[in-house]
């Protein structure tokens, strides 16, 4: 077997082994009411932070742990605590939805260990509308 051929079937291993991954480490997208039937396994919530309630968060405490509240898609507020090793997520407030990643525990406590936050669009026509009638 010529080198071309070996180095062919290692990249080809190692795309099926990419997309393999890719797909199996999916996981599911639920309401609280959801994750609360499947208690300690990972799943996806998406929701809104609740902005009536307090963002908690200590430095001196707990530097990677932030507690606040998400509205899911249904309507329900828990409260999440969400352990990142790069603390308190910047921009959190301004937020239109967050996607968290995690588990319901025991304590009726989302506990998130990856967030990903959708902030509102710098271009929105209502604030950035360009005049019509520029000639």
């Amino acid at each position: 077997m010529k080198k071309s051929h070996i180095v062919l079937l290692l990249v080809v291993f190692a795309i099926a082994a990419v997309l393999i991954g890719t797909f199996t480490s999916s996981v599911d997208s639920v309401s609280f009411a959801e994750a609360t039937l499947v208690k300690n396994e990972k799943v996806k919530v998406v929701g809104v932070l609740d902005k009536t309630k307090g963002i908690g968060y200590d430095a001196q405490t707990n530097p990677n742990l932030t507690t606040f509240h998400v509205i899911d898609q249904k309507g329900e507020c828990r409260e999440v605590q969400l352990t990142d090793k790069q603390g308190r997520p910047m921009g959190l407030e301004q937020s239109e939805t967050v996607t968290l990643e995690g588990s319901m525990g025991d304590d009726q406590v989302f506990h998130a260990n990856f967030m990903l936050m959708k902030c509102p669009s710098k271009y929105n026509e209502q604030k950035h509308s360009l005049s019509a009638d520029v000639k």
